[in-house]
């Protein structure tokens, strides 16, 4: 479930905020990851 509130949150359809408690750490983990990940 980490994955689609964090693609949702990336695509600009939800906020951070709207994410359910027990994900948040997953969820900021992976868009931690993707902000220093150098596109191609």
């Amino acid at each position: 479930m980490a994955e689609v509130y964090y693609n949702l949150v990336k695509n600009g359809l939800r906020t951070f905020d709207t994410v359910p408690e027990h994900l948040k750490k997953d969820v900021q983990e992976m868009l931690d990851r993707d902000a220093t990940t150098i596109p191609k």
